[in-house]
């Protein structure tokens, strides 16, 4: 039989252990509600809790609870230093009203067509950004210049946008423009857009890294300008035209993308369209200096495709002006014009094409 006094220091030592590990879990529950300045509950109006922040300069973190916030409107952010932050994409839902034209989260002045100032240091993280579906226009009525895509960076300059569920979008899902830079998408899952999943306009360096673009009815990336840019470990599949569409981009690595299913290329090389009936390119916009490294394309109707004319071309380059190294097509021929009239735009360093990709490879995929 047991020694009674040894039992009982048995259980004094259970009950210690156990009020520590009560203390420790309350100091990590009091340190969680510390880092949030702001806690916003689904039926409280976010555009009214956002608004009254401090507009002292101080960084302010607005945490989101679970539950889906559902709006009528649009909710802007125009105050620098701040994170948004949900109880993850599935948790924390920006719930459009169905068939409503107006995006659903603004970063930057949404008042003015073209932003009269930046918005620096924000970044929106953990939670779920769905669009209201189809609407009568891809523009809202009353700003005709701001389309009704999901999240809408304008002018906005070191923007972290992680861990995202963005969906049903009218237009674009994830757009950024008017010089914004300095951008970070990572970690988000972007489907069902009306039009493309990422839309970058006149954008400066971005990094996109560790995304699922898939299932847009246009392409999964587009772009009309980017400079400085870096977009890697992106899965980019099922879009309804091009994996990406490059129109006068420049100096940027495209690394380690899984690129498959697309209707049209895996990536789309051209310029920026000046009329487009008939469709003529700006002189010299063509896309250029980029290298594309280590990327798998998977059964696009073409691997690299592209689309010159006698303003924009590769004539005028020593050599060809993009460097694919490295790159696997699977069923994803490249497509080039005649290049004794336009240049090469394209070299190859390593690049292969294959006929069959076996089970297992395909699985690790």
């Amino acid at each position: 039989m047991a020694d009674a006094g040894a039992i009982r220091k048995t259980g004094q030592r259970f009950v210690l252990i156990l009020l520590a590990l009560i203390a420790l879990d309350s100091l990590a529950w009091a340190d969680s509600g510390d880092a949030c300045n702001r806690r916003v509950t689904p039926g409280e109006d976010l555009q009214v809790a956002l608004d009254g922040l401090p507009d002292n300069g101080s960084h302010q973190t607005v945490c989101l609870d679970a539950g889906t916030f559902h709006l009528q409107d649009m909710v802007t952010l125009e105050r620098s230093n701040l994170t948004l932050q949900g109880a993850g994409p599935d948790k924390t839902i920006l719930q459009m009203a169905s068939r409503v034209s107006s995006p659903v989260l603004v970063l930057g002045d949404a008042y003015h067509q073209e932003p009269r100032h930046p918005i620096n240091q924000v970044t929106v993280e953990g939670m779920g950004v769905h669009g209201g579906g189809h609407s009568d226009s891809e523009f809202r009525p009353d700003l005709p210049y701001l389309s009704n895509s999901g999240l809408i960076v304008r002018r906005g300059e070191q923007i972290t946008l992680r861990n995202l569920e963005l969906s049903d979008c009218r237009s674009a899902c994830l757009l950024t423009e008017y010089h914004s830079q300095n951008v970070l998408m990572e970690n988000n899952h972007v489907s069902g857009a009306e039009w493309d999943g990422i839309s970058l306009n006149r954008a400066g360096p971005t990094r996109i890294i560790g995304n699922t673009i898939e299932n847009n009815t246009a392409a999964g990336i587009t772009v009309e300008f980017m400079e400085g840019s870096e977009i890697r470990n992106n899965v980019i599949a099922g879009n309804g035209s091009h994996g990406l569409y490059l129109a006068d981009a420049e100096h940027n690595r495209f690394e380690n993308n899984v690129i498959r299913n697309n209707a049209g290329a895996g990536v789309f090389l051209t310029c920026s369209v000046r009329d487009r009936d008939p469709v003529l390119c700006w002189d010299n916009s063509f896309s250029r200096d980029n290298t594309f490294v280590d990327n798998r394309f998977e059964h696009n109707r073409f691997g690299y495709q592209v689309a010159v004319d006698k303003a924009a071309n590769c004539q005028d380059f020593p050599s060809p002006p993009n460097v694919s190294r490295g790159d696997i097509f699977v069923a994803s021929p490249n497509h080039e014009p005649a290049w004794e009239q336009y240049g090469r735009c394209l070299a190859y360093d390593g690049s292969k094409s294959v006929e069959t990709v076996s089970r297992t490879e395909a699985g690790a995929r």
